[in-house]
């Protein structure tokens, strides 16, 4: 009697042990189907969380996409020989095409000033008084047009890789050329507004040379 309860037993616990493994293979089965289902959900909040913070976003055309490099007139040579000066601390010889286009005619009282866009009138006030030292003067008397517009380009140039601020250039009352009116008065002005160094200019002070002269603000890169 002993031995057939003591097999029972045994066929009691194989029994247990076997529910017990069922059991847990349910338990996993069921943990994993969750997560499974719990995936999708999670995933369509995202997309939604997603939308709702880029709904404002507007998307960009394809020519807004297109990358355009900047055209600045300059082959790579010349703008590798530009860098090269500037650190040897000397200025190459300028390649700018200056036009002389329409220019109102001025005579020897005609007040000068000019300014770049961004740049405020008080700049020009300052200028008028001689606010900034003048660390360089350039003197056109005797030169040609030609002369003077490269004279001035190859100067205004050298003045900027210097670090020189405000510098004057003289270009005359015109009492020399034909009928005595001031050429070279409206040219320098003309000329100065197509160089992208320049910031500003006004008609000298009269200890600087008065409307025979102009001083500039030369930008600092």
């Amino acid at each position: 009697m002993r031995s057939n309860k003591a097999g029972l037993a045994d066929l009691k616990r194989l029994h247990a042990a076997a529910q017990a493994a069922r059991e847990a293979d349910e338990a996993r089965a069921k943990a994993q189907q969750k997560q499974t289902q719990a995936a999708p959900i999670a995933s369509a909040a995202d997309h939604q969380l997603f939308a709702r913070m880029t709904q404002a976003v507007t998307p960009l055309n394809t020519d807004e996409r297109t990358m355009h490099r900047a055209v600045s007139g300059q082959s790579t040579s010349d703008q590798l020989a530009q860098r090269r000066a500037r650190a040897a601390g000397q200025a190459p010889e300028p390649k700018l095409a200056l036009s002389d286009g329409f220019s109102a005619p001025t005579d020897e009282e005609t007040e000068l000033q000019w300014a770049a866009p961004g740049i405020g009138p008080d700049v020009q006030r300052q200028l008028r008084r001689a606010f900034w030292p003048i660390s360089a003067h350039l003197d056109l008397h005797g030169l040609n047009s030609d002369q003077a517009r490269s004279a001035l380009v190859t100067f205004v140039a050298q003045s900027q890789s210097h670090g020189a601020r405000c510098v004057r250039i003289v270009h005359g009352k015109g009492y020399g050329s034909q009928n005595g009116q001031p050429v070279l008065k409206s040219r320098v002005a003309q000329w100065l507004t197509q160089l992208p160094a320049v910031s500003a200019f006004a008609s000298a002070p009269i200890a600087h040379g008065g409307h025979g002269a102009l001083l500039v603000l030369i930008r600092l890169s």
